[in-house]
């Protein structure tokens, strides 16, 4: 049976709407849960048998506005904003300087549904490029029945030319794809272990319109840069790790610049840049299949 393809009007102009909790999609068999109200927040991606994301249990929430900067921003990210998931990083992606936030204001904030049907949801925030100014930033999420296209741009409604890096970070579940392997490009990368053995580090790669892979025994579930605009990837992962125990999570993280966050764009002169009106889009789909692999092929 085909869903009925109607369309929810959340607000307008004279008549904001108000934060959603949480917007369940659905498409055949598979579902997603995002939590506009906790930064745009993807909790749930489900193909039919359970959610490929990691979670740590607690539940998206209303989030408020913070003003911490550098390295209590990032302890504050990872105690109090983290719950797992799949979030967008805006006005700057990754690890901060002494003067952005951890991953920016994007998934620190509350975001507003403006268009909704049972298959997609468009959500706005609005906040300050790096460099101050004024960010409107549109994220659409579609889900069809194998896979879930996250489509995102930002406009600068203010006046100057405004600067920002942007990235994606999906936390894939550790326990879903082991034992298994990542891949980039076609190319093995590293082990899913069996188990949460304590390590955490990470490695990156670059390719345009690339590829990027998590393998697991019986499913494979793979990002691809369909823009082209986010040709640099950050492999992270945290296998209950002492700095972060609660976490048992692998995520291939791409963006607009290389490095671990906005110091190392600045020092490689990756950072994006928009006049007034100018707009910047990236495109991320999300796909899973049925893997091929066998116990012998996982290193």
């Amino acid at each position: 049976m085909i869903a009925r393809q109607h369309r929810i009007r959340e607000g307008d102009a004279a008549n904001p709407p108000s934060a959603a909790l949480t917007c369940l999609l659905r498409a055949d068999g598979a579902r997603v849960t995002i939590a506009p109200a906790h930064g745009c927040l993807i909790e749930q991606i489900d193909p039919g048998d359970g959610n490929i994301l990691w979670t740590d249990g607690r539940r998206p929430r209303l989030l408020e506005p913070s003003g911490l900067v550098g390295e209590e921003s990032a302890r504050q990210f990872d105690d109090d904003v983290l719950v797992g998931g799949w979030f967008p990083m805006f006005p700057n992606a990754g690890i901060p300087t002494p003067n952005t936030q951890q991953h920016g204001w994007a998934p620190r904030v509350r975001w507003t549904v403006v268009d909704r049907t049972p298959t997609r949801v468009v959500c706005v925030a609005k906040g300050p490029f790096l460099d101050g100014g004024v960010a409107e930033v549109m994220r659409t999420l579609d889900l069809e029945p194998d896979a879930l296209t996250v489509s995102s741009t930002v406009r600068n409604a203010g006046d100057g030319v405004r600067s920002f890096t942007w990235g994606e970070h999906p936390c894939f579940s550790r326990d879903r794809f082991a034992p298994g392997h990542a891949v980039f490009a076609g190319e093995w990368m590293a082990a899913v272990p069996g188990q949460a053995n304590g390590a955490a580090g990470h490695n990156s790669r670059s390719g345009p319109k690339a590829t990027a892979s998590v393998v697991g025994p019986w499913q494979t579930v793979s990002l691809i840069d369909e823009a082209g605009t986010l040709p640099h990837w950050l492999y992270w992962y945290n296998y209950a790790a002492a700095e972060l125990p609660r976490a048992d999570t692998l995520a291939w993280e791409p963006s607009t610049a290389a490095g671990l966050g906005v110091a190392d764009a600045m020092d490689a002169d990756e950072v994006e840049r928009l006049g007034p009106g100018e707009t910047f889009q990236a495109t991320l789909r999300c796909e899973w299949t049925l893997s091929t692999i066998l116990p012998a092929q996982v290193r």
